[in-house]
């Protein structure tokens, strides 16, 4: 009886401990043909492609608000790497966050660093929002995250409300993976 209640808290707790607010989703399916891609859910998901000295993103939600990933949290939300962006009035609009505690972040350029992130596309159609960008497989500041080919990643998914076109809005669904980036 007690190690079946030890293994249930032990199931419970990580899901516990990731920042509050939303649902979280398990991944669906997931794909071994670049670009490689995880799925989350429907119109929901990320796929990456390494590119010469960048690494290319596509994230996309089922939302015509914010969407955003991060990267390798310490414990919840901390010390990952994080990009937010939205599209408003047909353009886009790209953050590269830092998480400052454990359900919080914060622009790397207002913790010391700098914005890191280049836009490569973005849509918002049929209410899901898709954005497209490029980080440098070397952290350019100490807010930034190396990418190595073969290397495995928490990765942290996340969305925002319909209308919720900005950085700080509270998600409404999101999930994390454990994934190797290859």
């Amino acid at each position: 009886m007690r190690r079946s209640t030890l293994a249930v808290c032990m199931l419970i707790i990580p899901f516990i401990l990731f920042a509050g607010g939303g649902s979280e989703e398990a991944p669906v399916a997931s794909t071994t043909t670049p670009p490689q891609t995880v799925i989350a859910g429907e119109n929901w998901g990320f796929s990456w492609e390494f590119a010469a000295e960048e690494i290319e993103f596509t994230v996309m939600a089922p939302t015509t608000g914010w969407v955003a990933i991060g990267f390798n949290p310490s414990r919840m939300m901390k010390d990952a790497h994080y990009i937010l962006g939205y599209v408003a009035d047909g353009q886009l609009f790209l953050r590269d966050d830092y998480g400052t505690g454990l359900t919080s972040h914060a622009s790397d350029d207002t913790v010391g660093g700098a914005q890191h992130v280049r836009p490569l596309g973005h849509s918002e159609e049929g209410g899901v929002t898709t954005i497209t960008f490029a980080l440098p497989l070397q952290a350019q500041d100490a807010y930034d995250l190396d990418f190595v080919p073969g290397k495995a990643y928490k990765v942290l998914l996340a969305y925002g409300a319909n209308g919720a076109d900005n950085f700080t809005g509270m998600h409404r669904k999101r999930a994390s993976f454990d994934t190797v980036l290859d």
